[in-house]
């Protein structure tokens, strides 16, 4: 698999941190209820998701909406996307919640 590198400045920073600390205790302020049910009742490939194509796509999408300054602005955004690139973003969130909870946890011995 290729690695994607992912350039962001400060105000993305803290606008991603933000979203992720919300995330983590179960705030997904971003996404629609049904969208989030939608899209994990289907079976995904990894695979496929994992393209580097794909996550070419993902990452400018994520990128776009980084830049704007609002949840509704935001929400907006999304909603604006094809049900494909909207089910690839939910995704992409959630793998970037679940690596972010993981790197956070301290390992005990």
């Amino acid at each position: 698999m290729s690695k994607v590198e992912v350039f962001l400045d400060q105000n993305q920073i803290k606008n991603l941190k933000s979203i992720l600390n919300q995330s983590e205790v179960g705030i997904h302020l971003l996404f629609d209820h049904n969208l989030i049910v939608e899209v994990f009742k289907n079976e995904s490939s990894e695979k496929d998701f994992f393209e580097v194509d794909n996550l070419k796509k993902i990452q400018d999408d994520l990128m776009t909406l980084l830049q704007f300054h609002n949840l509704s602005e935001k929400q907006d955004f999304i909603r604006s996307l094809s049900t494909d690139r909207q089910h690839c973003i939910v995704r992409a969130y959630f793998y970037i919640i679940e690596n972010n909870m993981k790197q956070s946890q301290k390992l005990t011995h």
